[in-house]
C-alpha cells in the first residue's frame, strides 16, 4: 500500500509540476497573442481548469510535506506531550474542515454540472470537482500525518525520508 501511495504521491507532484508550467506558459502565450491582434479566446478558460486542479494537488503537496503555515509561537513553550495534544486536536479539526469541503464539494460539482464552459464546450464541473477531490487527498495525507504523529513519542520528532515523512 505505502509503495502505491508513493507512486501516487510522485505522479501527483509530476501533475502540480506540469500544470504549473503550463499554466505559466499559457498565459504568456496568450499575452503575446493578444499583443499581435490574434487572441486566444479559450485560453483564460484552460487557465481556470488547470488552476483550480493546481491549487488543490498543491494543497496536497503542501501537507504531505509540512509546507504549510504552522503557528507555534505560543505552541512551542508548552511541554511536549501539550504539543502533541495541540497537534493531534489540529489535525483532527483539518479533517473535519476537509470532510466538510469534500461534501460540499460534492453538492457544488453536481449542482455546476449542467453549466458550460462556453470557450472549451465541457462541463464547469469539471472546475468545481477540484474542491472535492483535492479535500480527499489532502484528508488521505492528514490521516496519515495523524496517524503519524500518535504512533510517535511526546518530545520526538517524525522521522522524515528524503524529506517526507514516513508513512
Amino acid at each position: 500500500m505505502k509503495k502505491i501511495y508513493h507512486a501516487f504521491c510522485r505522479f501527483e507532484e509530476v501533475l502540480a509540476t506540469c500544470l504549473l508550467g503550463g499554466l505559466a506558459l499559457l498565459v504568456f502565450l496568450s499575452a503575446l497573442m493578444r499583443t499581435f491582434k490574434h487572441p486566444l479566446n479559450w485560453a483564460q478558460d484552460v487557465a481556470l481548469v488547470a488552476f483550480a486542479w493546481l491549487i488543490f494537488f498543491g494543497s496536497d503537496i503542501a501537507v504531505r510535506g509540512s509546507g504549510l503555515i504552522g503557528i507555534d509561537m505560543l505552541v512551542k513553550h508548552f511541554p511536549p506531550k501539550v504539543q502533541k495534544a495541540l497537534d493531534i486536536l489540529f489535525k483532527i479539526m483539518i479533517l473535519i474542515f476537509l470532510g466538510i469541503l469534500v461534501y460540499y464539494g460534492i453538492l457544488m460539482t453536481k449542482t455546476g454540472w449542467k453549466r458550460q464552459i462556453t470557450a472549451l464546450g465541457i462541463s464547469y464541473g469539471w472546475v468545481t470537482m477540484a474542491v472535492p477531490t483535492g479535500a480527499f487527498f489532502m484528508m488521505i495525507s492528514t490521516t496519515i500525518k495523524l496517524v503519524e504523529r500518535i504512533k510517535t513519542p511526546a518530545g520526538q520528532e517524525i522521522k522524515k525520508e528524503a524529506g517526507r515523512e514516513l508513512a
